[in-house]
């Protein structure tokens, strides 16, 4: 579960070993290794010999170092992929952002980073962005607990849709680049807000 908390972004968990993540999910060690290896190596997990393994606290630095990548790397996917995207999902996608339900307008989100991506036609741009993709969703997901900055976002998206449907793809990347420096912008300022009242 991820709370946003004085100074840090946080998944709480207490420190666990394989052996008993192992008796509580029913799993045998050697795929449970892996999956934690995986976890490690995408950062959400910190193992200590001897003393197993623990989910991170993600910090404001994380966070910012994320978006900054984000801006560069997905604005120039949305360039590429204007033109590229079949106009019926992008259709569909439009209608999904005028819901006013969080979990169907975090899942058009996704669906629309991701369809972004998918379709930027760059292999190792899409490996870059894809590698980034559970980082991005813990934020992206904490996002939609703030009516605010979920609105803000929703608006942006429209925008995005509309200028991948006319094959803008100078438009989808200053729009995309935006949005993302918009959202990084209002997390920053939720952060200082909840450390000031700490």
């Amino acid at each position: 579960m991820v709370h946003f908390c004085s100074a840090r972004w946080y998944i709480f968990t207490p420190p666990f070993t394989e052996e008993q993540l192992g008796r509580d999910l029913g799993v045998s060690r050697t795929p449970l290794r892996d999956a934690i290896n995986a976890l490690a190596k995408d950062g959400f997990v910190r193992v200590e010999p001897r003393r197993g393994a623990s989910v991170r606290d993600f910090q404001l630095r994380d966070l910012i170092e994320v978006y900054d990548i984000r801006i560069a790397l997905e604005g120039l996917a949305a360039k590429l992929a204007a033109g590229k995207i079949n106009h019926d999902v992008l259709e569909r996608l439009a209608d999904e952002f005028k819901n006013n339900d969080a979990r169907k307008l975090l899942k058009a989100d996704t669906s629309l980073h991701q369809i972004v991506i998918e379709s930027c036609n760059n292999v190792k741009l899409r490996g870059m962005l894809t590698n980034l993709g559970n980082l991005v969703q813990v934020f992206r997901t904490a996002g939609y607990r703030s009516t605010t900055r979920s609105k803000s976002a929703t608006v942006y998206h429209i925008k995005i849709v509309k200028a991948l449907m006319n094959r803008d793809g100078s438009e989808a990347e200053r729009l995309m680049r935006e949005h993302i420096e918009k959202t990084k912008n209002e997390i920053i300022n939720e952060f200082q807000a909840k450390a000031d009242n700490s």
